[in-house]
């Protein structure tokens, strides 16, 4: 037996709803078309046919939804989120930072809106910045292992060794399985001239991830300095042969 049709906007904007969560994105704009064809004015089914769009990647239409939401409900957290992240997959950052900014204004205790907006300003190197918002997503989100990883990785890009190593390991900690923080914490032991140390963490991350191009290829410098020039040698060739182009090079 078939379900009734919706009659209110809000019965249209529930089905809109079950559409987006089954990721049938086209009928569920459909659905909050047909709410918005009920009450103009509508902000919700704006902002929810604009969080569709954004699962299309139509992020250009997203935003234009976004934006009509915003005039109708000013004051709407979730729209200036959804905004904001939308924004950054356009590469659009100081649009991004103000909408998250705007976020904040309203719900200081986001560890979201901070931890992206942490992500951009790393974008943009601006890696204090970046360390101060994942340090406030910490403090709400203590077991988050991507602000782990991505202050690691500020602190890194600052040469803050000891506080990106302290930072990857208990990225570690919650998410043992990612080869990422391995090959990067990898990266600051062989900064350190560690490259024993690096040399255990490059091998985790491919047992973890063989594809890791990034990862053959350090491994190898960390063979090289160690003296291991025939291992180097075809630790580079495992690079190359992922298409990571600076291994060409020492080959």
């Amino acid at each position: 037996m078939e379900s009734p049709q919706p009659q209110t906007k809000e019965q249209w904007v529930q089905e809109g709803n079950v559409h987006a969560a089954f990721h049938e994105y086209q009928q569920a704009i459909a659905a909050y078309e047909q709410a918005l064809r009920l009450d103009p004015s509508y902000a919700r089914a704006y902002h929810n046919r604009g969080a569709a769009y954004a699962d299309l990647k139509d992020y250009q239409q997203a935003i234009a939804d976004f934006d009509q939401a915003l005039r109708l409900a000013p004051d709407s957290t979730a729209t200036y989120y959804n905004r904001g992240t939308a924004y950054v997959d356009l590469n659009e950052y100081q649009q991004a930072i103000a909408d998250f900014d705007q976020t904040l204004r309203l719900d200081p205790s986001n560890a979201h809106a901070y931890y992206n907006r942490g992500c951009v300003y790393d974008a943009l190197n601006e890696y204090q910045q970046a360390i101060a918002d994942f340090d406030q997503t910490l403090r709400l989100d203590p077991s988050s292992a991507d602000a782990y990883y991505n202050r690691g990785n500020a602190h890194a890009a600052l040469h803050e060794c000891q506080q990106a190593i302290a930072d990857f390991d208990q990225a570690l900690r919650l998410d043992p399985s990612n080869a990422h923080i391995y090959h990067n914490r990898g990266a600051v032991y062989a900064t350190l001239q560690d490259y024993q140390q690096a040399l255990a963490d490059f091998d985790q991350a491919l047992a973890l991830d063989p594809t890791h191009a990034r990862a053959h290829y350090h491994r190898g410098r960390a063979l090289q300095h160690l003296g291991r020039q025939a291992e180097a040698h075809h630790a580079f060739q495992q690079a190359e042969s992922l298409g990571y182009e600076e291994a060409r090079e020492v080959l």
